[in-house]
């Protein structure tokens, strides 16, 4: 039984590096084209309400995007965070108002206060898809975390998925990029 358990435990390992070197590949592969929007993934707000470091790195990065003319409008998707705090402020608001104060005209972006986690902001853009008629989708994320964005935005329906990655790159990145990997089967197994 015990040699069993170790084989299992090598081949999960040996697994979950393949994996994770896919997902390195994939996410460090940027898109070249252009789309009909952008979707800005969130991550943590600073209490001052300006983007934490990784934030800023994903939103500089749809910036480009649409300062380029690769897309006409940016959805920008994260949580409340602790907004019972004074002064906090929602990921999507803050993301949005950094947009604004760049040169992005307010009505270009689509503002997603409710996208906790990356399912919910795929089935949040759905109904922006719809509406607006996109057919086609950049999503915009840390390198990591494109395959399962790419994976759930197309397993929900969104059209013609792509991904472009945030220039910038941390030391968090590494527990980052393994997280990611069971998160991926996570949502493979319950979306």
């Amino acid at each position: 039984m015990r040699r069993w358990l170790l084989i299992a435990g090598k081949f999960i390992l040996v697994w979950m590096l393949c994996h994770v070197v896919y997902q390195c590949i994939d996410g460090l592969r940027d898109y070249k084209g252009g789309a009909d929007i952008a979707v800005v993934l969130g991550n943590r707000v600073e209490p001052d309400t300006t983007l934490s470091p990784e934030l800023k790195g994903r939103v500089d990065k749809a910036l480009e995007l649409y300062r380029e003319g690769r897309v006409p409008r940016i959805m920008v998707s994260g949580g409340n965070g602790n907004t019972k705090q004074p002064g906090r402020v929602p990921e999507g608001l803050a993301m949005k108002k950094y947009l604004v104060a760049h040169g992005v005209a307010a009505d270009r972006i689509i503002e997603d206060n409710h996208g906790e986690n990356t399912y919910l902001t795929a089935r949040d853009f759905l109904p922006v898809a719809d509406s607006l008629h996109i057919h086609s989708t950049i999503a915009v994320s840390s390198f990591y975390h494109l395959t399962r964005t790419k994976y759930i935005l197309r397993k929900l329906g969104a059209p013609d998925v792509h991904g472009v990655a945030s220039d910038r790159h941390f030391l968090s990145d590494i527990p980052g990029m393994f997280r990611d990997c069971v998160a991926f089967y996570k949502y493979v197994l319950v979306y």
